[in-house]
């Protein structure tokens, strides 16, 4: 978004230590050898501007829950993790007071397995060595030993580590549950009786010293429950099956099992102590597309859908579906949050005392760890363990005008959105505005919504354009958009204030595309002023720059009064890029089979000033990125006669062109280090000299008739750079006697004034000529006040109005 968009753009604007000369290209004479160390004063303070939190919250991938603690993996900071997550930290103990504890090694390594179930026990798993460590976070020791011969690994369950054997066929043949007591290892095998024997080493469920899991040899069902203590099969799930989806939940009093696969979306529980019973079934909110996870909390079955997708039509959603509560008895579902995130091993993470640890909230500024328990009335708590702090959103492609800067953030909203903040960048302390929205795209039916504001660039009259549809849209807020409707497509290629140049820029063949420039002022719905062929191009107020019709040339040319100017870049090339502020035009020749090159031309001395290819003009100075240094630098060549560098910033890597923005009006550079994932965005005062306010463009009414239908005289001019408070316009007769004072309306760099043809009190001024006379003072006090002055004509005035003849 920042207001240059270049095709050819190199990825290494500079290479080594910046040494800029001064040429006098044009006359092909040189000036003396100029200074080009650092600036001597103090650099200008530079600027912070926290990312806001992204709307999707940080990432807790529970593992498991136990009485002092919890094991999981946290999202990190680093890594955008746009349309979902982004990297995960390595695993770590979470007590319930202090700090947390890694496990394992950190980054993650597929060389381990770390795990643990319902207990304070975590275990290491190494296949390399066969070894497993268990590690009591509680009280902070660690046993470790070998798995026996022939046994292979399938997850902790408290102090229980389970391991299978294998028939020659490869089917399972024993299940295994390992203790270390004392120091010494015990083997209790899995068994049932009457011919019932585990059927898969796949724990469907575990809680309250039981694990469920696939059983074979009895004609009642398919799920039996494991004894942890003794190893015994104890019963049978009458009417279970099993799937690569089966959940088995267990409480104290109840086991419920669940398998979403073939559209039988009730849980079905039973009594621990009559499993040959009744069942009871409760419904939960589960489909094909969102299976359910189930938990049992005391009497209640809790149920928490898996997400449908990212930036979906129902946005919130993204956060996470509801954590659902329904009655084992019968009654109505409830809510217990708003919004939660599943775990890793089994979605809902049991505790050892029967409650349930999910991580949940209403925003990402609200998101927790919070157990479920129930309450000694059979009531369900749920309280918050720890918070889970939000992750900061990224940043997408800056652009900045006249202290207004507008950022495309990719995740702070539930699809990018363009944003903005007003910048004051000078004296001592530096400050952004709040925050407000520009623009949002629509939300949609069909999982999809786009984004919105991509390409946008700030005009510097408080508004923001970019492409949209078969034209462009402004805004200068959520509400006040502006469709312009042109032919073609394209991009943004420059702006400044009511003028758009809109299509192409650069293309390999000038001439393949056309290029328009767009009067956003211009009466009626036709808004294009003029149609050409595409190639580089640039706008400053009323003046249009593109290349000239001699080769090795450019050209100016005003789009009110047609008149041009020109000046030769001592090069036969024709222009790739063209930027223009003030007196200064900065050019680049980078096409293939011209000579390349590239400098800025000072319009005020007639002379070119050697200056590197890839920056972004202001006023009297380039920023650009010396990626082989890994500096952002500024190049000072305001004075004309010497060029001076200051480092911005230190930014390693590559710096994309859109996360870069220079203020043409009024100073100010803005920048995204790391590419905003994510991130903080940095703006700086330049720390050089402005040049004179001045008016780029004006358009002043020159007359005022009463008996039309538009009684009013309107005087618009856009600045160079914003003006003070308390700019006005003040009407005067032609004896010179003030007739009325008006306030000037600022937006931006620009200001507006209307006056309704009458005297301070209140009546009709006579017809005549009236002379207007604007003045406004720079806002950064840098030179003179401005003063501008025009003639109105009003007319139609009723007889007997004040001064009338």
């Amino acid at each position: 978004m920042a207001v240059r968009h270049r095709q050819n753009r190199k990825r290494s604007l500079l290479r080594g230590a910046l040494a800029v000369t001064v040429a006098l290209a044009a006359t092909g004479g040189a000036l003396p050898t100029f200074l080009t160390a650092a600036h001597a004063e103090t650099a200008p303070t530079t600027l912070t501007i926290d990312a806001p939190d992204r709307y999707l919250p940080r990432g807790y991938n529970l593992e498991s829950a136990g009485a002092t603690g919890d094991l999981a993996r946290v999202e990190l900071d680093t890594g955008d993790g746009v349309g979902g997550y982004g990297a995960f930290g390595g695993y770590r103990w979470n007590p319930v007071s202090g700090d947390a504890l890694p496990v394992g090694q950190d980054p993650v390594s597929s060389a381990e397995r770390i795990g643990g179930h319902g207990s304070d026990i975590v275990a290491v798993h190494t296949p390399a060595d066969r070894s497993v460590e268990l590690k009591d976070m509680k009280v902070g020791t660690s046993d470790r030993f070998t798995l026996p011969e022939g046994q292979t690994y399938h997850g902790t369950y408290g102090d229980s580590v389970l391991t299978a054997t294998w028939t020659s066929g490869g089917s399972v043949d024993t299940l295994h549950l390992l203790r270390l007591r004392d120091g010494q290892l015990t083997d209790t095998p899995v068994t049932g009786e009457n011919g019932v024997k585990p059927a898969s080493t796949k724990v469907l469920g575990a809680g309250d010293g039981m694990l469920a899991i696939l059983v074979s040899g009895d004609q009642t069902g398919s799920v039996g429950l494991v004894d942890r203590a003794s190893g015994r099969i104890t019963g049978v799930l009458k009417g279970s099956w099993g799937s690569g989806h089966t959940q088995v939940a267990v409480s104290a009093s109840h086991v419920g099992w669940f398998d979403p696969a073939y559209g039988d979306q009730k849980v079905h529980l039973l009594r621990r102590d009559a499993l040959g019973g009744a069942e009871t079934t409760v419904a939960v909110a589960s489909s094909y597309e969102q299976r359910a996870h189930i938990a049992l909390v005391g009497d209640w079955v809790l149920s928490l859908r898996e997400p449908k997708s990212y930036g979906n039509s129902d946005a919130p959603k993204d956060r996470g579906e509801p954590l659902l509560a329904a009655p084992v008895g019968g009654g109505d579902m409830r809510t217990l949050l708003p919004h939660a995130r599943l775990g890793r091993a089994y979605g809902l993470n049991p505790t050892p005392d029967g409650g349930v640890l999910v991580a949940g909230g209403t925003s990402a500024g609200d998101w927790a760890v919070r157990k479920v328990s129930a309450r000694a009335g059979g009531d369900l708590a749920v309280d918050a363990v720890r918070s889970v702090p939000a992750k900061p959103g990224s940043y997408g492609a800056v652009t900045l005008a006249a202290g207004d800067l507008a950022v495309q953030e990719t995740d702070t909203n539930y699809l990018p959105s363009l944003y903005k903040r007003h910048l004051e960048l000078g004296g001592e302390a530096p400050s952004a505005g709040p925050r407000s929205l520009v623009a949002e795209p629509p939300r949609s039916t069909d999982g999809t919504g786009g984004a919105a504001g991509t390409g946008a660039v700030a005009l510097g009259d408080g508004t923001f354009a970019y492409p949209k549809g078969s034209g462009i849209e402004v805004r200068s807020g959520a509400d006040d958009a502006v469709t312009v409707t042109a032919p073609g497509g394209g991009r943004i290629v420059d702006a400044s204030g009511r003028y758009v140049v809109f299509g192409r820029g650069y293309v390999s063949g000038f001439g393949q595309y056309e290029q328009y420039v767009l009067d956003l002022a211009r009466p009626g719905d036709d808004k294009v002023l003029l149609t050409r062929p595409a190639s580089a191009a640039a706008v400053w107020g009323s003046t249009f720059w593109t290349p000239g019709t001699a080769k090795g040339t450019v050209t100016a040319t005003d789009l009110k009064s047609g008149g041009t100017e020109t000046f030769s870049l001592g090069k036969e090339c024709t222009p790739t890029d063209l930027q223009a502020v003030g007196r200064w035009v900065y050019w680049t020749c980078d096409a293939s089979g011209d000579p390349a090159g590239s400098g800025v031309w000072d319009r005020a001395t007639k002379r070119m000033l050697d200056v590197p290819k890839g920056g972004e003009l202001g006023d009297g100075w380039v920023v650009l990125h010396d990626e082989a240094a890994g500096r952002l630098q500024l190049l000072d060549f305001h004075t004309a006669d010497a060029v001076r560098t200051r480092t911005l910033a230190e930014l390693t890597g590559y710096l994309s062109p859109d996360h870069v923005a220079v203020d043409r009006f009024g100073g100010g550079v803005a920048y995204v280090p790391g590419r905003g994932k994510p991130g903080a965005m940095r703006a700086v005062a330049p720390g050089v000299p402005a040049s004179p306010l001045a008016a780029i463009e004006s358009a002043p009414e020159t007359s005022l008739d009463f008996q039309s239908s538009d009684t009013r005289w309107d005087g618009a001019w856009q600045l160079s750079r914003p003006a003070a408070p308390g700019a006005r316009v003040v009407i005067r007769d032609v004896a010179g006697t003030v007739v009325r004072t008006l306030d000037a309306t600022q937006r931006g760099a620009a200001l507006t004034a209307a006056w309704d043809g009458r005297t301070a009190d209140g009546r009709h001024a006579h017809n005549g000529t009236y002379v207007w006379e604007l003045t406004a003072a720079p806002k950064d006090g840098q030179g003179p006040e401005l003063r501008l002055t025009g003639k109105v004509a009003v007319s139609g005035s009723a007889p007997g109005a004040l001064g009338g003849r």
